[in-house]
């Protein structure tokens, strides 16, 4: 019997609890983030939500029915603030009417933190694309990092767009060598104090960009 080998395929909407949970996982510099954000099924509406309802070129490598990692992004500056004011209301509210945000108060402080954190951004009339990539800690290693790179990136030069840029920090040396090696440089460097609380140290912020055109 033959071993299954691992599914690059167009993330869908129902793929919302997986890549949340691979995201939380992941979200403390790639560290789980439950203990300052407990409440999984928030997490995954406000940070993965947006890319699967607005954004574009999103991916997921499948490995036994299960998504192993993903990479989500948006083509341009306007996809995901417009979905943040006009949908995210929504969806919140269905949340709360469905109880499905059991932790909620667990995660304000970050919250907070988060919505006033600032940081560089390379200009969106060059870089309008942006995206963000992660995959299951048992799962690396294994090139899937690689893999949906490739696919994300030829999907953005199907649509024409001209440029890319994400931010990531100094402490993601698996990540850096990722995005060095599909050819992103360094635009931006800051010291940041959001991670403060979570790590006890600042931390350098790096945006990095990378031309399509």
């Amino acid at each position: 019997m033959t071993q299954e080998s691992p599914k690059l395929r167009p993330a869908r909407l129902d793929d919302l609890e997986e890549i949340g949970y691979i995201s939380h996982q992941t979200g403390l510099l790639g560290d789980p983030i439950g203990r300052f954000f407990p409440d999984q099924a928030l997490w995954a509406d406000v940070f993965i939500r947006p890319y699967l309802e607005a954004g574009c070129c999103n991916f997921v490598i499948e490995n036994k029915g299960h998504v192993a990692g993903y990479i989500i992004g948006s083509c341009s500056p306007g996809e995901l603030p417009r979905w943040l004011v006009t949908r995210l209301p929504a969806v919140l509210l269905d949340g709360f009417r469905q109880g499905r945000y059991s932790r909620l108060a667990g995660c304000l402080p970050y919250l907070a933190r988060f919505l006033v954190r600032g940081g560089a951004r390379a200009p969106g009339t060059d870089y309008p694309a942006e995206l963000h990539i992660g995959a299951l800690p048992g799962a690396r290693g294994r090139g899937l990092g690689a893999a949906l790179m490739g696919r994300f990136l030829d999907c953005l030069h199907e649509r024409g767009v001209r440029g890319v840029q994400l931010a990531t920090s100094e402490r993601n040396a698996a990540a850096l060598r990722l995005y060095e090696r599909f050819g992103f440089r360094v635009y931006a460097r800051w010291r940041s104090r959001f991670w403060e609380p979570y790590l006890g140290i600042p931390v350098e912020h790096l945006r990095l960009v990378k031309e399509l055109a």
